[in-house]
């Protein structure tokens, strides 16, 4: 998918369909980077994280969380569930 397609589900609980056919449920955002390296990319980049570990992130950073670097390319479809 597109970055612009992806953008208004954002911070919402989701339904993702990966390019590798696995369907995972979670929150995406996005986060615009710089770099000083040459070889790296600045510009925006999307993380994901299981709807629980996206509330601690909100709560504040108490624990460990599992966030994943995710290409908006990897990402075939996606479901919003919020209500």
């Amino acid at each position: 998918m597109e970055l612009a397609n992806i953008r208004s589900f954002t911070h919402k609980h989701c339904r993702f369909k990966l390019r590798n056919g696995k369907e995972v449920f979670g929150v995406i955002w996005e986060v615009e980077t710089q770099t000083s390296a040459p070889s790296e990319q600045g510009g925006p980049r999307l993380f994901f994280a299981s709807i629980r570990d996206y509330e601690r992130l909100q709560t504040g950073p108490n624990g460990p969380v599992n966030i994943i670097d995710m290409r908006p390319e990897e990402i075939i479809n996606v479901e919003s569930l919020a209500s």
